[in-house]
């Protein structure tokens, strides 16, 4: 068990995420994208800091040296500050399952942009329960699926456009990934590059913040119950326990696995979705589903 510890973790922040970014979306109807952002990446940095101090004792993560602060500050502000605030607003175009889809598109970028810059070269064994697991995610991707619930009969622009937005997240994010594994060399701590990680991405927001104070125009909608109780739930699964986990999987495994099993969202997105929105998912989600599980079988067994 312990030595498939990587990937159990990221099929665990896959989870995390999907209920996460589902009610980080309810939140963002009643807002904006860029506001609850806004208020996640610090609210979990805060989470994320005060479990490093109670389980070490100290202030903050020693030993971090300038070249991993430019590495997990940029992961950060590229993945978590830029990636997730496009992320929220494609749910709010297309809703949870359907922008979440487009997240397939990160283990390819990441497992492309890792051979050359990380050396993992990833073996048969590995490529073929990725291509498998892409293939279950194509699968629930082209098959008819109107939608149902909330979410059923939605413009083609608003679809069109949520799926643009998700689909920048989804780059976004793989690059994020890689840079994330250039920051942790050694035994570097994964809380601790979280915590770095995170900080980093609030300092990007606020400057982006800075130069556009009309993204903060909403702010009285933060006092709706309907945006700050799903919010509050929301930062606790996502950015705090979500990003410890899936930093601690990029250091125990290779970045394109992590990665493929991280983004396995559009598959578990699908209950939240059902849950929240009465979107329930069609035939061939369903076959995606089974298919993907499968091809994280591939990848726990090689």
């Amino acid at each position: 068990m312990t030595e498939h510890l990587g990937e159990l973790l990221a099929i665990a922040t896959a989870l995390t995420w999907a209920f996460g970014a589902t009610l980080f979306g309810m939140a963002g109807k009643r807002s904006s994208a860029v506001l609850v952002n806004a208020v996640r990446l610090p609210a979990g940095a805060t989470l994320l800091w005060l479990t490093w101090l109670v389980t070490t004792g100290t202030l903050w993560p020693a030993g971090f040296t300038l070249k991993q602060h430019l590495w997990l500050g940029l992961s950060g502000s590229l993945g978590l500050a830029v990636g997730d605030s496009f992320y929220y607003k494609g749910i709010m175009l297309a809703g949870p399952r359907r922008a979440s889809l487009m997240l397939a598109a990160t283990p390819v970028v990441a497992a492309l942009v890792a051979w050359p810059v990380l050396g993992e070269a990833l073996d048969g064994q590995a490529v073929l329960g990725i291509s498998i697991v892409l293939a279950g995610i194509l699968i629930a991707v082209l098959g008819r699926d109107p939608g149902s619930g909330e979410h059923h009969g939605l413009p083609r622009r608003d679809i069109m456009l949520g799926l643009g937005a998700a689909l920048i997240c989804a780059v976004a994010s793989a690059v994020g990934n890689v840079l994330a594994k250039l920051g942790m060399p050694g035994d570097t701590p994964p809380l601790g590059a979280s915590l770095v990680r995170g900080w980093w991405a609030v300092f990007a927001m606020g400057v982006f913040l800075s130069s556009r104070r009309s993204a903060l125009k909403n702010v009285g909608a933060l006092r709706d119950p309907k945006v700050w109780r799903p919010m509050s739930v929301a930062v606790v699964i996502g950015p705090f326990l979500g990003m410890w986990m899936a930093v601690t999987s990029l250091k125990l495994t290779e970045v394109g696995v992590a990665s493929v099993l991280m983004n396995t969202v559009p598959l578990t997105v699908m209950l939240p979705a059902w849950i929240f929105h009465r979107d329930r998912p069609s035939a061939s989600s369903l076959v995606g589903v089974a298919v993907a599980i499968g091809g994280g079988g591939v990848l726990m067994l090689r």
